[in-house]
């Protein structure tokens, strides 16, 4: 979790949305990503979209996110877990309308990319929630790999860009050791049960460390906890 500590730090001296949004683009090439998607249509009076694609593709995303002509908003943000995305994966898509299956293609076309993985943050309805689609070149079999190589910090990473552009945050900021040490555990990508073992504590207390840790950090998700720790500087 190296890169994703170095990132939380260089955030800290970029106090403006174009500055964080640099500082994570400049990890794409260590994360084996090619590009990025980041959509907040959240609260926000108007929505935040940004991409490292160009920006005449961008402009055009933006409409038809606008008029919800987008399955990756539609289908994606809906739900935290994680669904498969690009041209490489529509076999699974094929409960989508042939619009959507239609817009996939062209957009993986436009933007050179083949499969790709999507990260919710922040679940709304019909949509209207937080997340990042990660997209690369690779065809599928390569892009398993990469995942099982690379997701923890992908997941990290979009946890830690969202709470950059989003700098207020409720809740306490003051962990106890045993919450910062479960913290820290799951930041390099230990599972529950792993984290358990090494401190010597059961997994459901492990489980009731986090979920303090969540509520005092005022996260909706572990991985959003993580990310706001981190940029705090609390792990």
């Amino acid at each position: 979790m190296s890169l994703i500590r170095s990132l939380a730090d260089s955030m800290e001296d970029r106090q403006d949305l174009v500055g964080v949004w640099n500082a994570a683009m400049s990890c794409l090439p260590q994360l084996g990503l090619s590009k990025v998607v980041f959509m907040d249509l959240s609260t926000r009076n108007e929505n935040l979209i940004l991409s490292n694609a160009c920006e005449n593709w961008l402009t055009g995303y933006r409409e038809d996110v606008r008029v919800g002509l987008d399955p990756f908003a539609g289908h994606c943000l809906t739900t935290l877990a994680s669904q498969l995305t690009g041209i490489g994966h529509l076999e699974r898509h094929r409960h989508l309308s042939k619009g959507a299956l239609t817009q996939i293609a062209a957009g993986s076309s436009a933007l050179d990319i083949n499969t790709g993985l999507s990260v919710t943050i922040l679940v709304g309805a019909d949509g209207a929630g937080v997340g990042v689609n990660l997209m690369t070149d690779h065809n599928v079999t390569e892009f398993a790999q990469l995942r099982a190589e690379h997701e923890s910090e992908w997941r990290a990473w979009s946890h830690l860009l969202f709470a950059g552009l989003n700098r207020t945050s409720t809740g306490e900021t003051d962990l106890t050791a045993r919450e910062r040490d479960c913290l820290a555990y799951v930041a390099d990508g230990l599972r529950t049960t792993e984290v358990a073992y090494r401190i010597g504590i059961s997994e459901g207390t492990v489980e009731l460390h986090l979920r303090r840790a969540r509520k005092r950090l005022g996260a909706a998700t572990r991985d959003q906890a993580v990310a706001i720790a981190i940029r705090k500087r609390l792990i």
